[in-house]
């Protein structure tokens, strides 16, 4: 463990220190408007993002300072560096829900917990029935070509998850970090092979040819 570190969990008031982390981060969930789920609370009425309390979150982050994963900052307080871990995990995990369907739920006026979804016998279609067919040709040509860069790159365990991190929609650096647990630096190595790598694995000469045979394979 880092001496910076060790030194100041070993503090009187660390008890404290974690509990004004567990409030800044509980602040910070109730700042976003989930979606995908249900929302939920914990025994102590605390907001929960899927089975996570803002406790958890503290608890992450201070697994990964003290594993080294995170890098733990002396010129900033235990307080600050726990506070910008927590922040980027919950940005994270928003992201994750903003990739699920959207899901509304009214509370009863009874006051219980048994919310009901009005918009469950909602439906319908923006797209028509050619449009849709191309849409869904085309996602599947996508991921036909995520696949086979992605295969292009066996054994090689960080470009994997970097590409995985980009597939779910994930483009900043210190958050795929937070998602990977690949150090920053790591990041823009892979971000610059990539860049000169798959314009050469598809047969094309740089990156905006690329995105239109990713667009229209067949041209």
């Amino acid at each position: 463990m880092d001496a910076s570190l060790n030194n100041a969990l070993s503090q009187p008031n660390v008890d404290d220190i974690l509990l004004s982390a567990a409030d800044h981060a509980d602040r910070a969930i109730r700042r976003y408007i989930w979606r995908g789920f249900r929302p939920k609370w914990g025994p102590k009425r605390e907001l929960m993002v899927g089975d996570k309390t803002a406790q958890d979150f503290v608890n992450e982050a201070l697994r990964r300072l003290c594993n080294g994963k995170r890098i733990y900052n002396p010129e900033r307080t235990l307080l600050d560096n726990l506070n910008s871990i927590t922040d980027s995990l919950i940005s994270s995990e928003k992201k994750s829900s903003d990739r699920t369907g959207i899901v509304d739920f009214a509370q009863p006026l009874d006051g219980s917990d048994d919310c009901h979804d009005p918009l469950a016998t909602k439906s319908g279609n923006v797209l028509s029935a050619d449009e849709l067919m191309l849409e869904n040709e085309r996602c599947e040509a996508q991921r036909k070509c995520f696949a086979l860069i992605k295969a292009s790159f066996d054994g090689d365990k960080d470009t994997q998850e970097y590409l995985d991190a980009l597939s779910q929609g994930f483009f900043e650096i210190e958050e795929i970090s937070t998602l990977t647990d690949i150090p920053v630096t790591k990041i823009y190595e892979i971000r610059r092979k990539l860049k000169k790598y798959a314009p050469r694995f598809f047969g094309v000469t740089n990156v905006a040819d690329l995105e239109r045979k990713i667009e229209n394979p067949e041209k």
